[in-house]
């Protein structure tokens, strides 16, 4: 599957070099057509800039003990696989999630040269049923911290024991965390994500149900680094974000929280809370109306939802809100950015050319909608950069250097730049001896 698309992407790239187009700097349009997702293509273009830093001496590792019978076996070398998360450390050294199908269980894996070759480093969860497969969610602070946990793919059955995986040794060897306690849960169990901030406070986001247009949701907390887990909000204990789906939990501190999500019309406004006690309560954020659009969050012609927080610090962030008229014969999608400088007691907002939105720092960030834009401005001019018709995972380690998993319909890749987005260039992964 990964070939499939990898070939792609790479017959556009030869057709689109044929007519190259020059790029300039626009302003943010303010209607656009709905988003679509189809076959990528990119326009190669010179690079613009040369990494100036050198990049630091790979850490070798160890060979690690022989995993148990029970447990999810690593991949064997010159295996290839498809990536469909990536969190890079640095320009050589970095983790992904991966796996052989989408039907296929999810491995854990670390490169230390840019992404080419990758060491299996999978925990020893114990493999699923025959008919199942076991999906992951991790969370890679640094090069060598990084806490783990798994569910069965699709959320049900239930696993059994669920518990998230430490590591301080780039995978070498993994602790268990005491089992997350799952009284009263029945449905489905799917973690969407964990974060960790001063290394020993985390939190672990997982959906448990739906109904009713309610996603319910528990959030687990830790403050001894992962060994043991409190379960501070679920469905019995909601404290009021039960309703409507969430779609991302961000922490800026040990206090400080961000939760977005979207109620898909069921009610007007935009679904954000926020915490100023490490998630043991939430309040709900009422944001400003865009200019030009008075009365938006009060129409019940239009579905709005908070989208991909991105802060630097307490008091610097960005989010998207995403939001489609109804009141029209076909639906018209609008985008904007809403951004503080003062922990979100006040907000700024501008359209941008959604779709997707990325931001490495407060000023450079990447909109995708078959269009790649970026912004060094923090949203309020964009560059026109390629076309890029799939949907990207991003991520980056200098305003020049990054990584995205492109994903097209069933099929995913992994590209990769080094001129801020103006070329991108295939990664076929693999295991390395």
């Amino acid at each position: 599957m990964i070939k499939k698309l990898s070939q792609l992407i790479a017959i556009s790239l030869m057709l689109v070099s044929l007519s190259a187009c020059a790029t300039a700097g626009i302003p943010v349009e303010t209607s656009l057509p709905p988003t679509q997702v189809i076959i990528a293509t990119s326009t190669p273009l010179t690079p613009t800039e040369t990494p100036t830093s050198s990049p630091p001496t790979p850490t070798p590792i160890p060979s690690a003990t022989p995993l148990p019978v029970n447990a999810i076996q690593h991949y064997p070398t010159d295996q290839e696989f498809s990536i469909t998360y990536i969190h890079m450390i640095d320009l050589t050294h970095g983790w992904a999630i991966g796996s052989l199908g989408a039907r296929a269980g999810d491995h854990v894996l670390f490169t230390s040269d840019g992404g080419s070759t990758w060491k299996d480093v999978t925990p020893p969860e114990s493999k699923p049923a025959a008919d199942q497969a076991k999906a992951a969610v991790g969370f890679f602070q640094d090069l060598n911290t990084a806490w783990v946990t798994y569910f069965i793919n699709g959320g049900y059955p239930m696993i059994d024991i669920p518990v998230v995986w430490k590591t301080t040794d780039q995978g070498l060897t993994w602790t268990a965390s005491q089992p997350l306690d799952i009284t009263g849960l029945s449905e489905v169990y799917v973690p969407a994500m964990i974060q960790f901030v001063a290394g020993e406070n985390g939190w672990l986001l997982v959906h448990v149900g739906v109904g009713m247009n309610h996603d319910y949701i528990v959030i687990y907390r830790t403050t001894d680094g992962g060994t043991s887990w409190q379960r501070i909000l679920d469905p019995y204990n909601d404290g009021g974000i039960q309703s409507c789906s969430k779609n991302a939990m961000l922490f800026t501190d040990a206090t400080h929280g961000w939760l977005t999500g979207d109620c898909n019309g069921v009610k007007a406004g935009v679904l954000l809370f926020n915490t100023l006690d490490g998630g043991m309560t939430w309040q709900p954020v009422t944001l400003p109306d865009p200019s030009g659009a008075p009365g938006i969050y009060e129409n019940m012609n239009m579905a709005c939802g908070s989208y991909e927080p991105f802060f630097f610090g307490n008091d610097v962030g960005h989010l998207s809100v995403r939001c489609a008229d109804y009141s029209a014969a076909q639906i018209q999608n609008k985008y904007y950015i809403y951004s503080t400088q003062d922990a979100g007691s006040t907000w700024t907002c501008i359209p941008y050319p959604g779709d997707a939105l990325y931001f490495y720092s407060a000023e450079t960030g990447w909109a995708t909608s078959l269009i790649l834009r970026k912004t060094t401005d923090g949203g309020q001019s964009w560059t026109v950069l390629t076309d890029v018709t799939w949907t990207p995972q991003m991520d980056f380690v200098s305003e020049q250097n990054g990584w995205a998993v492109a994903t097209a319909g069933n099929e995913v890749a992994l590209v990769k730049t080094d001129n801020g987005g103006l070329r991108w260039s295939i990664i076929i992964p693999s295991v390395g001896p």
